[in-house]
């Protein structure tokens, strides 16, 4: 269950990345080299099995946009630009835009101790902070979404994840700047925290706050009584269960979105309309460090360098999926895939080549 894979595959040109001069008068005079290097790659995807959705801006224009595959087998639907697809971890920057969202509403300090909020923690973790979540620094012992924990998983919700943080058993501890850890269990408290302080649900938050300002018409939270809908991208095309499960939990990896909604929600962030420039300034600046594993903003994976990028990679089963920023640039990139390795595969060529073009 764990989001390994596009971790490691992003994790890895961090560090290229952030070495990286883009020349921007290569890029104008070379655009028609990327799109026709672009549509070689995907001459690779087969029409009839699962596929790709890739997005690809430079300032506001789009360079690149092109939808391949199936979203569903058993129906012979194809993707298209306004099919919705499971993010994965790219629902955390989300999350993390909601906590500041309620920041920015003066309803929620960084600095507050996640048990003012999820009472039901025992008193180990009073000196874990809203910002230790964020910024994935805090030590748990055992983790819920381990894949030894796949069984216990199934059919669970967030209140599951809180029982199983608030056990005895569970040690935890807030991290050093130098000491982050990787956290999916940050997320699914941090969405607890956004409905304690919002009085609504976490997905109404979500909804109100960001996804109908950003104009993400295709976009949802999947949650106990809301599964994938007809039309959007099942998993390998051909299920809705995950891992050969259900999992309700939210916060962490359980948005769907679009390409459609995507550039969207690239626009309402640039223009600031879901929180200030100020305070996603602040988000996308380095607030831990993992070494090996990379560098984190709140909500958000950074890379270091001259010409720093934000960013955040998903891996869950068949869906890998790619959201990248770098803003100095304007550049920006969202790949959504459902096709488990053949098309990671794909994903990862896509990178790599708008990358190289780029330097």
């Amino acid at each position: 269950m764990k989001t390994t894979k596009n971790q490691i595959f992003l994790i890895s040109f961090i560090y290229i990345i952030s070495t990286i001069v883009f020349g921007s008068a290569h890029a104008q005079n070379n655009k028609s080299t990327l799109v026709d290097k672009l549509n070689l790659i995907l001459l690779d995807q087969e029409e009839d099995q699962p596929g790709v959705s890739v997005l690809v801006k430079k300032g506001n224009e789009i360079l690149f946009q092109k939808s391949k595959g199936l979203a569903n087998k058993g129906e012979n639907i194809s993707i298209s630009s306004s099919t919705g697809f499971r993010i994965g971890s790219i629902s955390k920057p989300f999350t993390a835009l909601a906590v500041m969202k309620l920041v920015e509403q003066k309803k929620l300090s960084l600095d507050e101790p996640v048990t003012k909020y999820v009472p039901e923690l025992p008193l180990d973790w009073k000196d874990i902070t809203i910002k230790h979540l964020l910024s994935h620094r805090v030590y748990i012992s055992d983790d819920f979404f381990s894949d030894s924990h796949l069984n216990l998983a199934n059919l669970s919700t967030n209140q599951d994840v809180v029982k199983f943080l608030s056990s005895k058993s569970i040690k935890v501890k807030a991290q050093a700047f130098d000491k982050a850890i990787y956290c999916n269990s940050c997320f699914v408290l941090l969405a607890e925290v956004i409905a304690k302080v919002s009085n609504v649900s976490f997905s109404e938050y979500l909804t109100e706050n960001i996804f109908i300002p950003a104009s993400m018409k295709n976009t949802y939270i999947v949650q106990k009584g809301v599964t994938i809908k007809m039309g959007d991208a099942l998993n390998y095309a051909k299920t809705d269960s995950i891992f050969g499960i259900k999992q309700y939990t939210t916060g962490a990896m359980a948005q769907v979105s679009s390409i459609d909604d995507l550039n969207n929600f690239m626009i309402a962030l640039k223009e600031g309309k879901i929180i200030s420039k100020k305070l996603l300034s602040l988000m996308t600046k380095v607030h831990s460090d993992a070494g090996d594993d990379g560098t984190f903003g709140l909500g958000w994976i950074i890379g270091w360098g001259e010409q720093p990028f934000y960013s955040h990679g998903g891996s869950q089963d068949s869906y890998q999926t790619e959201l990248f920023f770098h803003e100095k640039n304007k550049l920006e990139i969202a790949i959504l895939t459902n096709g488990g390795d053949n098309t990671y595969d794909l994903q990862a060529q896509i990178m790599r080549t708008i990358i190289t073009h780029y330097n």
